[in-house]
């Protein structure tokens, strides 16, 4: 397959896929910690562990379909059968979660329904994740996988400009239409995939006579040994952990502790994140192929360094209009990042073991979401305050910057074939 045949047209109506994920986990963890917080007056280490629920089965879940779905074979696809037997089904109890108060009323019964309902949602979730990602190696050469995730991450953070700069204010007006809105979103985008992405005619990995056994499957999943992956897997922990602060406690730490008017302020918290959204999405395509052009290391590296001093950033400074500028700084920073690791951890993978792979970076991702709630949360108690969460954020990034240093990148196979 050559760079002429790779439709970019495909990987942006796959992009929609994305897109849908990207809203529903941008309105669950800004709205999920305010409802937990505001409704049933948990406190932030607590909320952090409920957060945890769906961290904690996505680490599970996303390795151990990647590693099924590189050898599943069906009329269908290889990753298709998870993607609409499980994503339509998250969308929907998505949309129950606010109701539930509503319904039951605000007690221990109620709490405890809300937490069953993220649970089963999260598995839904986690089932569908990692396959809808899967497929854009699946139908990209390795050297255009750079400007290939820069689409698809365009489709992703239109979907959290969506969620912060529309249906977050809807959501924080009328959460039971915010979330409705989500979960159709959601549902639409999975029939937008069925029906216009085709498995057998596009995947180059269909089309390659190599097989891979249950045993190698297993094999790869479970035996990490190259130094190389370890340390860009510990870097992508420690990203995700500095990152994941500031979404889980940004918006709450706005809405009841900056002195504003609670909804105000999580207007403000949500807007910020919005100009994040949209800088990263307006710079994921160029970053994309920065990463081509430069390599994804050092694409990466620039990244993190801009991550940092937006940190500092918010530390230091107080002026509203200042700190909007830093969000741009932030989003952009967070593109060169996110744009590039994951073709960077697909780089040490072969064709037939992209899911695994995939499933080794969302390992980390996800492992970085089980670490960082609870324990930022668990300082914002010590300390008595969510501003911890700042410096919190820009000691990971710090680690992450090291970590990655330690990398050696190994170059995308320019002469790939099928």
């Amino acid at each position: 397959m050559s760079n002429k045949e790779v439709s970019y047209f495909k990987i942006f109506l796959l992009g929609f896929g994305f897109l849908s994920i990207s809203l529903l986990w941008a309105i669950y963890n800004s709205d999920i910690p305010i409802i937990l917080q505001k409704t049933y007056k948990l406190s932030s280490f607590v909320v952090g562990w409920i957060m945890n629920l769906d961290n904690i089965l996505a680490i599970l879940l996303i390795p151990l379909i990647g590693a099924l779905s590189d050898r599943t074979v069906t009329k269908i696809g290889k990753r298709m059968p998870y993607i609409i037997s499980s994503l339509p089904l998250g969308a929907i109890l998505f949309a129950l979660i606010p109701w539930i108060p509503l319904v039951w009323g605000i007690n221990t019964a109620s709490l405890l329904l809300t937490i069953l309902v993220i649970f089963l949602m999260n598995i839904a979730q986690g089932i569908g994740r990692g396959p809808v990602i899967s497929l854009m190696p699946d139908l990209v050469p390795p050297e255009e996988r750079s400007p290939a995730n820069g689409i698809i991450n365009f489709m992703g953070g239109l979907g959290a400009l969506i969620a912060y700069f529309f249906v977050g204010r809807i959501s924080a007006e009328n959460r039971p239409l915010g979330f409705l809105i989500v979960g159709i979103i959601q549902i639409i985008a999975v029939l937008i995939l069925l029906i216009f992405v085709k498995e057998h005619k596009d995947s180059i990995v269909l089309k390659s006579s190599e097989k891979v056994s249950w045993n190698e499957s297993f094999k790869n999943l479970l035996n990490i040994r190259d130094k190389n992956l370890i340390f860009l897997l510990i870097a992508i922990l420690f990203w995700f952990i500095s990152f994941n602060a500031i979404e889980t406690f940004y918006s709450v730490y706005m809405a009841l502790e900056s002195g504003l008017d609670p909804s105000v302020g999580e207007t403000l918290a949500k807007t910020n994140l919005g100009i994040l959204s949209l800088s990263f999405m307006i710079f994921s395509i160029p970053s994309g192929f920065i990463g081509k052009k430069i390599g994804r290391k050092k694409a990466i590296l620039l990244g993190i360094l801009g991550m940092i001093v937006t940190l500092m950033g918010l530390i230091i400074l107080k002026n509203i209009n200042i700190i909007r500028y830093l969000f741009i700084i932030g989003g952009i920073s967070w593109a060169l990042i996110n744009i590039n690791s994951l073709p960077m951890v697909l780089d040490f993978a072969s064709l037939q073991f992209q899911g695994t792979y995939t499933g080794f970076y969302y390992f980390s991702s996800q492992l970085a979401s089980i670490i960082s709630p609870p324990l930022a949360g668990f300082l914002a108690d010590i300390f008595k305050t969510r501003f911890i969460i700042f410096p919190f954020s820009a000691f990971f990034a710090i680690l992450a910057l090291i970590s990655i240093l330690e990398v050696k990148e190994k170059k995308a196979d320019v002469n790939f074939r099928t």
